[in-house]
């Protein structure tokens, strides 16, 4: 025995604790006492005294609550009468109580673990409260069809027997009544309701049987004997009789004939269509069970087609945002090509891409930062790329010059200044036919622009030198 406060290991012969020092005298003789109708509950269990033992364990538990080994066997016992619920309850509270180490989690994981078994005990249940219910409307036929049905699906349902007993008993079947109180009490011994109720059938049935003693003992008939003079004659008494008209005797038997027609109708046939009629509406409800199950399992189905169908849409909706045009993927792809266009210094290209990227759909933060962060770089405008171009120009690194260039252009088409420089990194890094075409599209597009008198002085330039160099290879090829 353990202490109430501390948990300590108490001592048999002191009334405190050693440890915490608290008056343990009360909650000794509360636990032994719990203790006592616990052993009573579990002998009464071994000999399969069920209600016996529920009564014993329920004093242990209201004398102790955290009496852990009476509250377990109440619930095997619960369990055995077929009370599964009750059963699940006791266990449920018992592994609140103590959660380690308690065999009450076994207990509940076998019936979790068996969901067949516990679905057939539910639908029992459900059956059990049809019956009652129609018992208490007086529908005592489907009140029986639907206890049979329990009895089927659940034979240690004791509540179940004693009802269907009663029915029966009820109805005047006085032998399947029997029967039945007969299997409840196979269950439990010593249950009340079972002994009182097969003590009424016996007792009833006595009081209805005759009194075949009494008839027996009878006495015979004697005939009185008088004294008689040798003058007396006895005359036997005439045995003769006349015999009688044949139409009496055909009356006789027609009479006898339509008497026996009329109790072959009125008694007889009556009780025949009775039992015929019981058994067609016996089967008739059985087919209307079936078929509002069907209709029941029908209904489901088509409820979870329904789920199963707005499902596969929605993941379907899903599959398109992820991998569409205009998807996570699709953005993410562009997010990595606009990186590396950037990395390549092509600021150009990178904010083309940047600009078709929608950045609620990318799929991270990390993604949706680096995005920013390449915007903003970016993003500066004609005159910070045309500044950075220039820096770049003057460093003699004329193909990040360009990109600058480039980038400036994007922003700002009409700035001729940036068009102008893009052309000198040209010069130093294109052909001369590309830097004509070039200088040829400046003109076009800036004709009055401050840079148009450079930039025809160097087409000009390139015309005639290509002229020169035309005068020269032909000049070689003349013989």
């Amino acid at each position: 025995m353990k202490c109430y406060r501390c948990n300590c290991q108490l001592d048999n012969n002191s009334d405190y604790c050693l440890k915490c020092g608290a008056d343990v005298s009360v909650y000794k003789i509360v636990v032994r006492a719990s203790n006592s109708y616990y052993n009573q509950g579990l002998q009464k269990a071994k000999v399969r005294d069920l209600s016996g033992a529920v009564s014993c364990l329920k004093t242990s538990l209201c004398i102790n609550k955290n009496n852990i080994k009476a509250r377990n066997l109440l619930g095997l016992v619960y369990f055995e009468m077929g009370e599964v619920v009750m059963a699940l309850s006791e266990w449920v509270v018992s592994k609140n109580l103590k959660p380690e180490r308690n065999v009450a989690e076994s207990y509940i994981n076998r019936v979790q673990n068996n969901p067949n078994k516990l679905e057939m005990m539910n639908q029992a249940i459900r059956r059990f409260n049809i019956s009652l219910k129609y018992a208490r409307e007086g529908n005592y036929d489907m009140a029986v069809i639907q206890l049979k049905k329990v009895v089927a699906m659940n034979p240690n349902l004791i509540k179940a027997e004693l009802l269907l007993g009663l029915l029966l008993w009820k109805d005047g079947q006085n032998e399947r009544a029997k029967k039945t109180f007969a299997r409840v009490l196979k269950i439990d011994r010593n249950n009340t309701l079972a002994l009182r109720y097969l003590a009424e059938i016996d007792g009833q049935t006595a009081k209805e049987e005759p009194d075949t003693e009494a008839i027996f003992k009878k006495k015979r008939y004697t005939p009185e004997i008088t004294n008689m003079s040798g003058h007396d004659v006895i005359i036997p008494p005439n045995s003769y009789k006349e015999p009688s008209n044949g139409i009496f005797t055909v009356l006789s038997i027609l009479l006898g004939v339509v008497i026996g027609a009329a109790l072959v109708w009125y008694l007889i046939l009556p009780a025949k269509i009775s039992n015929i009629n019981y058994d067609n509406n016996r089967i008739v409800l059985e087919y209307s069970e079936q078929l509002a199950a069907n209709s029941v399992d029908m209904a489901n189905l088509k409820s979870q087609i329904e789920n199963l169908t707005t499902e596969r849409d929605n993941l379907s909706l899903q599959l398109s945002g992820y991998t569409g045009q205009t998807g996570e993927s699709n953005m993410y792809s562009m997010l990595i090509d606009a990186a590396k266009a950037y990395i390549d210094y092509d600021f150009a290209g990178a904010l083309i891409l940047l600009q078709k990227i929608d950045v609620a759909l990318l799929p991270t933060q990390t993604a949706k930062d680096v995005y920013n962060a390449m915007l903003v770089a970016c993003n500066g405008g004609a005159e910070r790329f045309a500044a950075q171009g220039t820096k770049a120009y003057l460093e003699q690194d004329y193909i990040s010059a360009a990109d600058y260039f480039k980038a400036a252009l994007i922003y700002d088409e009409t700035n001729d200044e940036a068009a102008y420089y893009l052309g000198l990194c040209y010069a130093e890094t294109e052909d001369a036919d590309t830097m004509a075409e070039y200088y040829a599209d400046f003109l076009e597009k800036y004709p009055q622009s401050a840079y148009a008198a450079d930039i025809t002085a160097r087409l000009d330039a390139l015309n005639a030198a290509n002229a020169q160099s035309e005068e020269e290879e032909t000049t070689q090829q003349t013989p």
